[in-house]
């Protein structure tokens, strides 16, 4: 099943439009405009998750001051993450993206754990950030307090109440993303 979303930053500084596909596979793509002091860009991405809603390839596209970035990242069975064909180890054994420009990603880990209300869990994800355009490890914990509601904590201190729908779909991200079109 497809589902369109539209985004809009919580201060009025960027939009976003998605397509979740949910089903055997997951697939995202989306496109963020973002009209902030210090950087106005365009972000567009893809990724495809396999079976068991691990991350399997993303596609970056970054447009920033006239200069576009490309970044290729591809993950094997063996969880080994490349960018652009070049191995990076610090990522080895992470399952989920997480793209600094959207919240799409963060439906990936809460799909993927299938926390009970009450339940938290710790995982590390492959960080994609703005405006450095690199990828690192993040620690990350998601704590499922209601049906539809879960905190998201970093390990850089950052924390936020994340509202889905029943299928995990982010539709506010606390003082940051409001969906438009519920």
């Amino acid at each position: 099943m497809q589902h369109a979303l539209i985004w809009k930053r919580a201060d009025g500084t960027g939009m976003e439009y998605c397509t979740h596909t949910l089903g055997e596979r997951t697939k995202i793509e989306g496109k963020v405009i973002r009209s902030l002091k210090e950087e106005v860009s365009f972000v567009e991405y893809n990724v495809i998750c396999d079976e068991l809603g691990n991350t399997e390839s993303v596609m970056i596209n970054y447009i920033q001051h006239n200069l576009v970035q490309t970044m290729k990242l591809q993950k094997d069975a063996d969880h080994r993450w490349t960018r652009d064909g070049i191995h990076i180890p610090e990522l080895d054994g992470l399952k989920d993206i997480d793209i600094g420009a959207t919240p799409s990603t963060n439906l990936l880990p809460i799909r993927r754990m299938r926390l009970e209300v009450g339940e938290s869990e710790q995982m590390t994800a492959a960080w994609v950030r703005f405006p450095e355009f690199d990828v690192l490890p993040l620690q990350q914990e998601y704590t499922r307090l209601g049906e539809e509601l879960f905190e998201y904590r970093s390990a850089s201190g950052y924390t936020a109440r994340l509202h889905t729908d029943a299928e995990g779909i982010i539709r506010e991200y606390e003082g940051e993303w409001i969906q438009e079109n519920k």
